[in-house]
C-alpha cells in the first residue's frame, strides 16, 4: 500500500483544511481524517481522471471531534498510469475545500519479490540425506522400513499365539490344543515370511 495522505482538520479555526498540496501513489492508499475539537463533516471527491482508475467507498464522513477516521483510497489494478487528478476535500457542508495533486504512477519493479529458477528447485537437504542412510543429526538409526512398516503384524502375531497358549492351557480338550499349534505353526509361516 502507498503511503498515507494525512489531512488535519479543525486545527487553526473551525472547518480549517491541512494537508499536503501533492501526492504521488502506485496503489491504493489511506486518507487519515486527524480531527480537532469539534466534530465535522467531510466530503471527499475525485475528479474525472482519477475516477478512471480510483475509487472512494463513501464520499460523505463523519468525524467526531477529537479523533481520527481513515479512509481508503482504492485503485485498480492494471488501468492506465500515469494518472494525474484532483483529490477534493471539503467541510462544513461547504465552508472550506482543499485540492490535493495525486499522480497514480506505475509501480516500481523492486516492490515486488523477485523469484527465479533456483526457487523451484528442491533442495537435497539434510533430512533427506539423514532418511537415506537411516540417522538424524542425533545419531539416532532409523528402524529398516521393511520393519516399521511390519511391526503391527508381528504386534497381532503375537498377541494371537498368546491367546492360544492361554488357551490350551485352560482347557483340557484336545481340539483346543490342535487349534493352539495350528495358530503356532501360522505365526512362525507368518514371521518368516515378514523377515524374508
Amino acid at each position: 500500500m502507498s503511503e498515507s495522505l494525512p489531512v488535519r482538520l479543525n486545527h487553526d479555526r473551525l472547518h480549517d483544511i491541512q494537508t499536503r498540496a501533492s501526492l504521488e501513489a502506485t496503489d491504493s492508499f489511506p486518507v487519515l481524517l486527524h480531527n480537532g475539537d469539534a466534530p465535522v463533516h467531510v466530503h471527499l471527491h475525485l475528479d474525472d481522471a482519477l475516477s478512471a482508475v480510483a475509487s472512494i467507498p463513501a464520499n460523505n464522513h463523519f468525524v467526531d471531534a477529537d479523533s481520527t477516521r481513515q479512509v481508503s483510497v482504492e485503485i485498480e489494478d492494471g488501468g492506465p498510469r500515469p494518472v494525474e487528478g484532483q483529490l477534493k476535500i471539503v467541510t462544513g457542508h461547504g465552508a472550506e475545500t482543499d485540492y490535493v495533486s495525486v499522480t497514480v504512477a506505475e509501480p516500481d519493479e523492486e516492490d515486488g519479490v523477485a523469484v527465479d529458477e533456483t526457487l523451484a528447485e528442491r533442495s537435497g537437504g539434510d533430512a533427506e540425506d539423514a532418511a537415506a542412510d537411516g540417522t538424524d543429526d542425533s545419531g539416532f538409526e532409523f528402524p529398516d522400513v521393511s520393519v516399521r512398516r511390519n511391526a503391527p503384524v508381528a504386534v497381532l502375531g503375537v498377541f494371537a499365539l498368546a491367546v492360544a497358549v492361554g488357551s490350551a492351557s485352560l482347557s483340557d480338550s484336545v481340539a483346543v490344543l490342535a487349534g493352539a499349534l495350528a495358530v503356532l505353526g501360522s505365526v512362525v509361516a507368518a514371521g518368516y515370511l515378514l523377515v524374508r
